[in-house]
């Protein structure tokens, strides 16, 4: 149990790190680390200057360099630099699911354009949905969350801690999922269907999946919305018609787009269930089920 296969060397290996926190589950467990959480919020990595959570030596490292060219190829992954705030999105498609080349090119400039080099990289291997069903089962905890998840047996180790993984299921299309993926929990915290028909997105910070969408720029706003989540919550300003307040604007605003270039730091995982201390994050998805 918690062991894995490590992609890099074919070995297998313990997560001691996930350990701590792996059988959280109540009330009374998640008080009881209440003390873990300003420690855990206080880790540093060494020498990572622009705090976006990837080690400068690592911008640095051509094995790492060719590592993430051998995943993604070097069509996609246009290296990593020293200084720069760089934010790697490792996308995965599940079944038929495909985002847009114009959302992706959208998200990818908005983020250049705020100061945060983003970097779409498309996963090379397309996931069958039924074999997903079957293994993680149709909760964001089969997908995000659990012990054997999606996002734990099928993240690379070497891109765990530096990339924000996000997965892209069918939206309302026939099959396992039937256009509505998540759990019974989800219409209490914001996540069952909208008014289209839609199943929306879920963030767990360094992790979120989302539905494809045939209207392009809804599903712009939707995977805008649940990236930036990696270090901002929903607004509760009626002024803010970006993708955190109202969702009329296809942009952040300029305080959110501050907030989330101090936040890269966010996709490292460094316990399994970083969220827990994430104060907004655990305000807005898991009060509502604990409540």
């Amino acid at each position: 149990m918690g062991g894995r296969r490590d992609a890099d060397d074919g070995r297998w290996r313990r997560h001691p790190r996930r350990t701590l926190l792996r059988a959280v589950g109540t009330v009374g467990a998640v008080s009881a680390l209440g003390g873990v959480g300003s420690a855990v919020r206080s880790r540093t990595v060494a020498s990572d200057a622009d705090a976006d959570g990837i080690p400068d030596h690592r911008k640095r490292s051509a094995e790492f360099h060719a590592r993430l060219e051998s995943i993604f190829g070097s069509h996609q992954f246009e290296g990593l630099e020293p200084g720069r705030r760089d934010l790697l999105i490792d996308v995965r498609y599940v079944g038929d699911a495909t985002i847009s080349t114009a959302t992706e090119r959208t998200i990818v400039d908005l983020f250049r354009d705020n100061g945060i080099h983003a970097q779409w990289l498309e996963y090379p291997r397309r996931y069958d949905l039924e074999t997903v069903a079957d293994r993680y089962g149709l909760s964001v905890g089969g997908l995000l969350w659990g012990v054997h998840s999606f996002y734990r047996e099928e993240i690379e180790p070497s891109l765990e801690d530096v990339a924000l993984q996000l997965i892209v299921v069918p939206g309302t299309d026939e099959g396992p999922y039937e256009g509505r993926i998540y759990s019974r929990w989800m219409d209490l915290i914001g996540g069952g269907l909208d008014r289209d028909g839609y199943v929306n997105g879920f963030s767990l910070g360094n992790r979120a999946v989302v539905t494809d969408r045939d209207d392009r720029e809804a599903e712009a706003r939707l995977v805008l919305h649940e990236l930036a989540h990696l270090a901002l919550c929903h607004a509760d300003d009626p002024a803010n018609d970006g993708v955190m307040g109202t969702g009329d604007r296809l942009d952040l605003t300029d305080g959110e787009w501050a907030k989330l270039r101090e936040g890269l730091s966010n996709v490292r995982d460094g316990t399994g269930y970083d969220f827990l201390f994430r104060p907004c994050l655990w305000d807005e998805n898991l009060a509502a089920i604990l409540d």
